[in-house]
């Protein structure tokens, strides 16, 4: 596939909303559910479009086997929820929280679900919630799961996220000097990309909205989840990696990028070359059929005969959707196979103290022959050696 889908930024119609929920009763019914109960923020955006955080307050979706769901709510939030929900939903809704006997959450919870039937539940409710859940309780992942492949319509979603953070991306490396601050180039970038999501689309969600830009420099570029100082310098050299990431009114993306500032030290250059062709292996086995596990494996192996195998610490690449990092995983020990509209980055990395980190990651989508980068930026040593300005 060489045609990249078509930018979408209109919020999603009552269509495909019902249709996501048609699939999650059609998995109801194969496990013969009669309920099912969400509490993640994340599943619940998917499925209504509405977006909250978990707090002392709970939301609460429930889902029949037939007719409409009912979302519990706070009385508080409940305008909140219908003005932003886009699906048909019951509503029901509770005093407060801690309130009266009679008048707390679980209170008006226990009379929507029938004790005596098959109710399945997230993994990740709380167990507060589960514990007052009635019924036959079954954990299982339905949301979670359906969410792995995704739509046209996300698609669409993503690939304009993706505009955002190539933008962002292109700006940071054009700002990129010895000596400028971390939180110099914070600032600018997530204005920038900030600016771009607002323009785009006015109405966003910033519940769902974030944008992130750091760089981290080669003194620390080997500890990849460390959190630089805000302080923290860009430095002559290299290997700094670079990290833009956004959430667009919902839909996570990102892009990295390993690179130097005008010399780069003779020792890195043979850990850039390891890391560009291991991301090259790993790219010729993104097929549909192939098993996700087993490409990770082949990464990590290829690294390993280099020379390289004790600086690998983490996986080649995870999914992408309305989070930054959510199911499928390209790591091994997760036997799932890669599948068309699957999500993914790809970045097998490299992480050597004293020396630094290697390491590009882009937004890849899962096509019906193959893979098509959603995200850009320069990708070749050559590319990634930046001038310094006088």
């Amino acid at each position: 596939m060489n045609n990249k889908p078509k930018a979408i930024t209109a919020p999603p119609s009552k269509e495909e909303l019902n249709a996501r929920l048609e699939r999650v009763k059609r998995e109801m019914k194969k496990l013969d559910l009669d309920y099912y109960i969400s509490f993640d923020p994340v599943n619940i955006y998917y499925l209504t479009n509405f977006a909250n955080n978990v707090h002392e307050r709970p939301f609460i979706l429930i889902i029949k086997d037939k007719g409409t769901p009912t979302m519990l709510v706070p009385l508080l939030e409940k305008s909140h929820v219908q003005s932003r929900a886009l699906c048909e939903l019951d509503y029901e809704s509770y005093y407060e929280f801690p309130a009266p006997q009679g008048q707390n959450w679980y209170d008006i919870y226990k009379k929507l679900v029938n004790n005596n039937k098959k109710v399945g539940i997230e993994s990740s409710l709380p167990v507060a919630i589960s514990e007052k859940t009635p019924g036959n309780k079954v954990l299982v992942d339905i949301i979670d799961d359906l969410r792995i492949i995704k739509t046209d319509y996300e698609i669409g979603r993503s690939v304009h996220a993706c505009r955002v953070i190539n933008k962002g991306h292109k700006e940071l490396l054009k700002m990129c000097q010895p000596g400028l601050h971390e939180f110099a180039l914070y600032q600018k970038v997530t204005g920038i990309m900030t600016s771009k999501i607002i323009t785009d689309i006015p109405d966003a969600n910033f519940i769902v909205c974030k944008t992130t830009a750091a760089v981290w420099p080669p003194s620390f570029s080997h500890d990849p989840h460390i959190i630089p100082k805000i302080f923290a310098q860009m430095e002559e050299g290299g290997p700094h990696v670079s990290i833009v990431y956004a959430q667009v009114d919902g839909y996570g993306v990102e892009v990295e990028r390993t690179f130097f500032l005008r010399t780069i030290p003779e020792k890195a250059k043979k850990v850039f070359d390891i890391m560009f062709k291991a991301r090259e292996y790993a790219y010729s086995m993104l097929l549909p059929g192939e098993s996700m596990s087993e490409i990770d494996k082949k990464v990590r192996k290829f690294i390993t005969e280099k020379g390289y195998g004790n600086y690998i610490i983490h996986r080649t690449g995870h999914g992408l959707g309305i989070t930054g990092h959510e199911a499928p995983f390209l790591a091994e020990g997760y036997n799932r196979v890669l599948e068309p509209n699957m999500l993914i980055s790809v970045e097998p990395g490299i992480y050597i103290p004293n020396l630094g980190g290697f390491r590009h990651s882009d937004t890849v989508l899962i096509t019906e022959d193959g893979y098509l980068k959603l995200s850009k930026a320069p990708e070749t040593l050559e590319e990634l050696t930046l001038p310094i300005k006088n």
